[in-house]
């Protein structure tokens, strides 16, 4: 079942330049991660430090072997220096309404 992920960060003001360098340097590998249907970056368009990513993956088990990934080559040890506090991850299923 197709898994939807909506991660919100909010950036230290000092890093937000720096975090989107960094950011277009891995995403490619996100991209073109097994499993992976589409990663896109939302800002808040009246605070730049306010962060959104949604992602849409084949399965949520697509999505959890990722994070494995990025944690043990250690790609989340290097995200969370530019953040002011803990990311919010939440996994969505889509509603017949």
């Amino acid at each position: 079942m197709e898994s939807q992920v909506l991660i919100t960060f909010k950036l230290k003001s000092d890093q937000v330049d720096a975090f989107k360098e960094h950011i277009r340097k891995i995403v490619p590998d996100t991209r073109s991660f097994e499993g992976c249907k589409d990663v896109g970056f939302y800002f808040n368009s009246d605070d730049e430090t306010d962060l959104v990513v949604f992602e849409t993956w084949e399965s949520r088990a697509h999505y959890e072997k990722y994070f494995n990934w990025r944690t043990e080559t250690g790609a989340l040890e290097a995200i969370a220096s530019y953040l002011a506090g803990e990311p919010s991850i939440r996994f969505l299923t889509k509603s017949d309404i």
